[in-house]
């Protein structure tokens, strides 16, 4: 399980079909409604060609772009079925990194979408546009 840098290729998706999909997997199951919410969001804000983003095992990866050859800092946002999940009713951010100063943070799923644009912001340098971080801020 990784806790560093991604030392993968990464293969990104589209931000409409990453939305689509968890879009559906939120249909029959509302524990990912938060997911869903995130990746809508990015589409929303403006951003899918700063933000680089894929799906493994329901978990939404996203690095900054250009997406440059591994190893790389990624933020990942934990799914309810991940290999390391969230408690119930919460969201898990990570960043992985290079440099060991690894960070995350747990919250209610309500928090998801400013949580995941916090992380953004911090991270990647990558700001919304107005009204898609889901608060009025």
């Amino acid at each position: 399980m990784a806790t560093g840098p991604w030392p993968y290729p990464f293969r990104p998706t589209p931000w409409e079909d990453i939305a689509r999909f968890l879009g559906r997997l939120a249909e029959t199951h509302d524990e990912f409604g938060h997911m869903a919410a995130v990746a809508d969001s990015v589409v929303a804000s403006g951003s899918t060609d700063s933000l680089a983003g894929c799906t493994s095992m329901h978990d939404i990866l996203v690095v900054s772009t250009p997406v440059r050859e591994p190893p790389y800092d990624l933020v990942v946002v934990r799914a309810p079925s991940s290999l390391r999940p969230p408690r119930a009713g919460c969201v898990l951010i990570e960043h992985l990194t290079g440099t060991g100063r690894n960070d995350k943070i747990e919250r209610p799923t309500a928090d998801a979408v400013p949580l995941f644009w916090r992380f953004m912001i911090e991270k990647f340098g990558v700001y919304p546009a107005a009204g898609a971080q889901g608060n009025d801020d």
